[in-house]
C-alpha cells in the first residue's frame, strides 16, 4: 500500500485492519503490541495513534511466519 501521505490510525481502525473485527479481546491485542513496542505508534494523552504502514508491516510479517511453519 502506498500512500503519499501516511495517515495515523486510532486503536479501533488498527484493530479492525489486522483481526477482521474490533472486539473486546482484539482491542486488548493490539494494546499489547503498543506496550510491547511491537508496533510503531504515537501517543497523543490517552489516545495511541498508529502509522498506517505499521498495518501493512504488521500483515507481511504475519503472512511471512506462516509460510515458515
Amino acid at each position: 500500500m502506498t500512500r503519499s501521505l501516511q495517515a495515523l490510525l486510532p486503536v479501533r481502525q488498527v484493530a479492525v485492519a489486522l483481526f477482521g473485527r474490533y472486539t473486546p479481546g482484539t482491542r486488548d491485542a493490539v494494546y499489547r503490541m503498543l506496550n510491547d513496542k511491537t508496533i510503531a505508534s504515537v501517543r497523543d494523552g490517552r489516545k495511541w495513534w498508529v502509522p498506517a504502514g505499521e498495518v501493512d508491516r504488521i500483515r507481511n510479517l504475519t503472512v511471512d511466519q506462516g509460510d515458515n511453519a
